[in-house]
């Protein structure tokens, strides 16, 4: 049997603090129950031994100890409150969760031993392209080529596949440790938390996720986006009884630790001001639900903005937009520049919760019977349109015009201010066959299918197209709000909303189309000459509308670059007389040009 020894310890070290003379831990313990440490052998997790912490230990609810007499690297604990057990909240590794789907947790003594997380990107938010993926299901499939399926190491095998596309940022579904495990389902049928929105070990790597030891796999995973000039951002939910100091110092240990670029926060209960001007935090991206920012900061802005609103408004609305409702053109104008100065705007057609981009123009209605709970979880309201089928359609013209609102879709986010997220999958047409809510479908419906690169690469190359011109274009993402003025007397407004007529936009509650202008004098391009000028025409309706763009700046003329009915053009074509033809639910792009024939 172990011989350990046990003193009074240290109460402001929460968790295992490793010292060459001894093993220090501080857990909380409510309701005055008794605390024991219970000891198991790492290599078989047999019970090794139990120690209790000494009474004098205790400074308010924190019960302390240091002990010496064992080899902590040989040995896992578990804390016993009274007659229950549980891992340590603090602890930074834990063991018995090598499978997704089977676990019973023991925590492990020491540090673990992280590299460096290279040099950050630090991509400021108007440049930024986010994509969203959970680790598991974005390389499980047997389609995905990697050898290391399902795991961080599949997920940076796909680093060049990524850089291709053309994002800056991955975020990622929960990677903390999280328990999978769920009650059965109605039927009876066992059932997972694919997606990881639970309580969890919140500072350990989840082992299932890891071909090889978690938190060195991790540290390497974003050691190699980050050389792929590539950021990596974290999911985290945090339940409503999680103290707001313990979410604080969660994110501060993977920040500090594995030097990741930023955190997604979910939860109703958040300490949102504790975390936005928190120092350590002032250069990690922080993404919430709409959050609040006068609360945070009152009348003053941030000298550095960190804070990011994901905007489901703009998801619904847009939808609403691209469906053909009525009364939505204010709406969608407000959403296509806006540009905070307390927080970036995260501009999203489709997120993990929803139908994916396919199914949203698939399926008028949600099909979850596969969860288990009689179709009756999920959001009802998905604001989508089938264009004329439920589900997959052999009609050659409700295939052509699903493709056409994808691509309309697209360009709502992309042609877009503030930083635009895509759903991994969404780029090849992943789909999930109606299922709105895949939280507990750990298996083909949430695995994406590679398979679908090569049937889908027309809208994959659109995206990628799409996302290199507005990096190529700073007049899309400009770094501040657009004023709707000709502030610097060059003869336009920096933006200007425009009719079928130039200069007359009507924006009555029963008109579907409208155009903007963007006038490139006001920003730069990436070789510090003056931007193009564009003219960019929405029309969701479902009749054609005749568009008279403004007259171009001196010495240039108008011409074609891009129409969702198509997509981008080989060669620019010319406007001719001064007007163009916007085919129904379509929208067109149009870019100045030089007279001479050449581009400024």
């Amino acid at each position: 049997m172990l011989k350990i020894s046990a003193e009074k310890g240290d109460c402001s070290k929460p968790g295992v603090t490793v010292t060459p003379d001894g093993v220090n831990i501080a857990v909380e313990s409510r309701q005055g129950r008794p605390v024991t440490l219970e000891l198991f052998l790492k290599d078989s997790l047999k019970k090794a031994g139990s120690v209790r912490f000494p009474k004098d230990s205790v400074l308010g609810d924190v019960y302390s100890m240091k002990i010496s007499g064992f080899e902590p690297e040989k040995y896992a604990y578990r804390i016993r409150y009274g007659n229950n057990e549980a891992v340590d909240p603090f602890a930074t590794a834990v063991t018995g969760n090598e499978r997704f789907g089977k676990r019973k947790m023991y925590a492990l003594f020491g540090k673990p031993q992280a590299v460096s997380c290279g040099k950050k990107p630090m991509t400021p938010w108007n440049e930024s392209v986010f994509y969203l993926l959970n680790v598991r299901g974005f390389t499980r499939d047997s389609s995905a080529d990697t050898d290391n399926k399902g795991t961080l190491k599949g997920l940076t095998e796909k680093i060049p596949y990524l850089k291709k596309l053309g994002i800056t940022a991955v975020i990622l579904q929960p990677v903390y440790d999280f328990d999978e495990t769920m009650e059965p389902g109605i039927s009876g049928e066992k059932r997972l938390n694919f997606w990881g929105y639970s309580r969890g070990n919140y500072f350990a790597v989840k082992q299932a996720y890891c071909s090889g030891e978690p938190c060195r796999e991790f540290s390497e995973t974003v050691k190699s986006f980050h050389d792929a000039k590539l950021e990596v951002i974290l999911q985290f939910y945090f339940p409503d009884d999680i103290p707001e100091s313990y979410v604080t110092a969660c994110i501060r240990y993977w920040v500090a630790e594995y030097g990741i670029d930023g955190i997604q926060l979910l939860g109703s209960s958040l300490p949102l001001r504790n975390v936005f001007t928190d120092p350590l935090l002032k250069s990690t991206k922080i993404l919430v639900t709409d959050p609040d920012m006068d609360r945070v900061y009152g009348n003053s802005a941030p000298d550095r903005k960190n804070a990011g609103a994901m905007l489901d408004s703009f998801m619904y609305d847009c939808r609403k937009y691209l469906k053909g409702d009525e009364d939505m053109l204010s709406a969608f104008g407000r959403h296509i520049l806006n540009n905070p100065e307390k927080s970036a705007a995260v501009n999203y057609i489709t997120n993990y919760y929803g139908f994916t981009l396919n199914d949203l123009v698939s399926f008028d209605r949600k099909h979850n019977e596969s969860n288990g709970e009689d179709n009756k979880d999920g959001g009802d309201y998905n604001y989508s349109w089938n264009c004329g089928a439920e589900g997959k359609s052999r009609k050659k013209a409700v295939n052509i015009l699903r493709r056409r609102q994808i691509r309309n879709a697209l360009c709502f986010m992309f042609l877009s201010q503030g930083t635009p997220m895509l759903r991994a999958g969404d780029e090849f047409l992943n789909s999930q066959n109606g299922n709105n809510n895949a939280y507990c479908q750990d298996n083909k419906t949430s695995y994406l299918n590679w398979n679908d690169l090569e049937k889908n690469r027309d809208i994959h190359d659109y995206i990628c197209r799409l996302i290199a011109f507005r990096k190529e274009h700073p007049v899309f993402r400009s770094a501040s709000r657009k004023k709707m003025m000709d502030y610097i007397s060059c003869g336009y407004p920096d933006v200007s909303f425009h009719g079928e007529q130039a200069w007359h936009a009507d924006f009555a509650n029963y008109n579907r189309h409208f155009a903007v202008m963007y006038c490139g004098a006001y920003e730069k391009n990436a070789k510090g000459g003056r931007d193009d000028d564009f003219f960019v025409i929405y029309n969701m309706h479902w009749m054609n509308h005749r568009f008279h763009p403004p007259k171009p700046p001196k010495n240039k003329v108008w011409k074609i670059v891009m129409s969702t009915t198509e997509g981008f053009c080989r060669t620019p074509i010319p406007v001719e007389d001064g007007e163009v033809i916007v085919q129904n639910r379509s929208i067109m792009l149009l870019q100045s040009f030089a007279t001479e024939g050449r581009k400024e």
